[in-house]
């Protein structure tokens, strides 16, 4: 079934980006998130690995607009009422050292989307409430759990004491 992923997260861009430049911060970051939704989706169905480079890029580039803005409206930046003041509270994307900023503002990003992906709250679900996906459950449980529960086990003295005693 086709569905317009695309064409959808277009418009929202094409809309956030108008309230973008007007300075309307607390409307341009809810469409910028809706476009992000669509592109995320339309990417889980596009098979041309051009048209997904593309989409992935811009992916980027508007999410990185939608966390500039974030950070100005949790500032309390909401809107402006003239175009110096929307000049004023955009936010900068050049480093205010004049140093090297990239680092920085890598690590930034990397902290929004690892915030962004962590659960705070301990949900009330148990293994027996996830319904078949054995397999993908296993591989949970060896990657992350097992070494959560047992460190012991997954040490580096562990690993090579057994590979030591494997060679012998």
């Amino acid at each position: 079934m086709y569905s317009n992923f695309k064409e959808q997260a277009i418009e929202y861009v094409r809309q956030a980006v108008q309230e973008d430049r007007a300075g309307n911060y607390a409307k341009a970051f809810p469409l910028y998130m809706n476009a992000l939704e669509y592109f995320k989706t339309h990417l889980k169905y596009e098979k041309n690995p051009k048209i997904r480079e593309a989409i992935t890029q811009k992916f980027t580039e508007y999410l990185h607009r939608a966390e500039e803005i974030r950070v100005v409206l949790d500032d309390g930046g909401g809107a402006a009422s003239n175009g110096d003041a929307a000049v004023a509270s955009r936010p900068s994307t050049k480093p205010k050292d004049g140093g090297e900023g990239g680092d920085d503002a890598e690590k930034e990003k990397l902290r929004a989307g690892l915030n962004s992906a962590i659960v705070r709250e301990k949900p009330n679900v148990k293994w027996n409430d996830v319904a078949g996906l054995e397999s993908a459950k296993q591989a949970l449980q060896e990657a992350v759990i097992l070494p959560v529960k047992f460190p012991q086990f997954f040490t580096d003295s562990c690993w090579g004491s057994k590979s030591h005693h494997a060679a012998s």
